[in-house]
């Protein structure tokens, strides 16, 4: 049966099923690329292969969510997009998820405003102007920032505030990754991701038939502190090189639809993430950021007693200060020459 043309493409559900994740890969795929599906070359019991999300559009699978979003709310939601065309788009993010935005709403000629803790690396804010130069952001202490995570909003401002955490648009364009995994390795057994917000291991929970492991940093592991106790619960945080994960808090709404859907939750420590950086970089030449690593890390950890046959670790973004990845490979991570078990 031949699928209708994207002119024709029926009203979208906001509910990830695999109707609505597929007829949302439609709607964006002539903007994002597929990308690879890779076996990795380290040492190791089992086959890991590595969704390369690195190599996604402005270098991280946050850009598909925001693709989806403005895509679907400019074709099944008129008035919401009437709102953003007059008002502009708000959010909060930590960097990568900002640049996604940057790129869409540069490309749609959308005012555009986003909200970053003032600690942001001065690589991902370059990268936020280098998509949109026209971006107005805003740095807020931590706490604010943080408020602005958890209630999806910020009303000093103006504009249609996109989370890139809640927003339903949002989550089935993450799903797409899903869809391509299936699609590229249908005997795929288990997906291992990185935990920041939450929303790319809940879309992919939510859509996957396969179990479905976050992937946390010990030096910010509040999913896990969570869990244990049955709510969400703060920890102590500390910065490392790895960014894009790792906090002091969960986003309550986020804790709460995803702690019944993931099959686990691994942590591992920057030295661990350090290796997996080291060895992606000089075994399979790919170039990610410190929690772009993070869920090979833990599939190098665990594949062995886990049992896993194919599993799959996505490799979330490739956004990385070049002086933090040459103080990594010379001084923190060594390439993987036995395999770890």
């Amino acid at each position: 049966m031949l699928k209708p043309p994207l002119t024709e493409l029926p009203e979208l559900s906001e509910v990830i099923s695999p109707v609505s994740v597929r007829r949302v890969r439609e709607l964006i795929d002539p903007h994002i690329r597929r990308t690879p599906l890779l076996r990795a070359k380290a040492p190791s019991p089992v086959d890991i292969h590595l969704k390369c999300e690195n190599l996604q559009v402005t270098n991280s699978f946050k850009a598909r969510g925001a693709l989806s979003a403005l895509h679907a709310y400019r074709r099944f939601r008129p008035e919401t997009w009437d709102r953003i065309v007059r008002d502009g788009v708000v959010t909060g993010s930590s960097g990568n998820f900002a640049q996604g935005l940057a790129h869409v709403t540069s490309e749609l000629d959308l005012a555009y405003t986003v909200v970053v803790p003032d600690s942001i690396p001065e690589a991902k804010r370059s990268q936020i102007l280098a998509h949109n130069p026209r971006t107005r952001i805003v740095r807020v202490p931590y706490p604010i920032w943080r408020r602005t995570m958890v209630s999806s909003s910020f009303p000093d401002l103006p504009g249609f505030f996109l989370s890139s955490e809640s927003d339903p648009y949002v989550s089935l364009g993450i799903a797409t990754i899903g869809m391509e995994i299936q699609d590229d390795l249908p005997d795929v057994d288990a997906v291992l991701v990185p935990y920041g917000g939450g929303n790319l291991a809940y879309s992919l929970a939510t859509y996957l038939k396969v179990p479905v492991y976050a992937v946390e940093i010990s030096t910010g592991a509040p999913l896990s502190a969570s869990l244990r106790a049955g709510r969400p619960t703060d920890v102590t945080y500390e910065r490392s090189f790895v960014d894009g994960i790792g906090a002091s808090f969960v986003i309550p709404a986020q804790f709460e639809r995803l702690k019944d859907k993931l099959a686990g939750v691994f942590t591992v420590t920057p030295q661990e993430i350090a290796e997996a950086l080291s060895s992606l970089a000089f075994a399979d030449k790919i170039v990610c950021e410190g929690a772009g690593a993070a869920a090979y890390a833990a599939a190098l950890k665990h594949s062995s007693s886990y049992g896993w046959r194919n599993p799959v670790a996505v490799v979330s973004g490739g956004v990385i200060d070049p002086d933090v990845l040459l103080h990594t490979l010379t001084t923190i991570g060594q390439p993987l020459t036995t395999p770890i078990s």
